[in-house]
């Protein structure tokens, strides 16, 4: 398929281009999209509109957070891409309005993105303030898949990310999520 979401994943480990982000989500009608603005090493870029986070890193952080060697300069690189739906943040009023990569749609079951991704190295159920379902992740050579599912049916988001995906996925699972694996 050849659908926005393909191409922003077709961007990670790459540098961030506003303009070029704002041009893949006109269709959903963004007009624009903000430069980074962070004295840190990492930046949150959001579209409201499109219903979608970006995680951006400095070269050298991204660098060492996955041992690969992304750009040499210090630039901004995509880390992950988050397609959105209500309950995610108070941002998101409306789920992202495209297919998620290989043709899954933000209103469909757990079982179409096992369907789509294959069996997932985890599935289970949890619950953590502000959340309670269930969760499904895939480690794919050079990129991490999460889906979290409230109440274990509806998709609140759906992220692909260069790095742990869930954050505490280094020490929690190293054995299938820490970088190098």
């Amino acid at each position: 398929m050849n659908v926005p979401s393909d191409h922003l994943i077709e961007l990670l480990g790459r540098p961030y281009d506003s303009k070029s982000i704002q041009a893949l989500l006109q269709p959903f009608g963004v007009k624009r999209m903000p430069s980074p603005n962070s004295y840190f090493n990492d930046d949150i870029i959001w579209s409201a509109k499109a219903s979608l986070r970006l995680d951006i890193y400095r070269a050298p952080k991204i660098n060492d957070l996955t041992g690969l060697n992304y750009a040499a300069e210090d630039g901004w690189i995509i880390g992950s891409v988050h397609f959105l739906a209500p309950g995610s943040d108070d941002r998101i009023k409306a789920p992202f309005p495209g297919l998620l990569p290989e043709g899954v749609a933000m209103d469909a079951p757990p079982e179409a993105a096992i369907s789509a991704y294959g069996p997932p190295a985890m599935d289970e159920f949890t619950e953590w303030p502000g959340f309670s379902g269930r969760i499904l992740a895939w480690r794919k050579p050079g990129l991490n898949i999460v889906t979290e599912y409230e109440e274990g049916a509806r998709l609140r988001s759906c992220t692909f990310c260069l790095i742990g995906c869930i954050g505490t996925w280094r020490s929690d699972q190293p054995e299938i999520f820490a970088p190098g694996n």
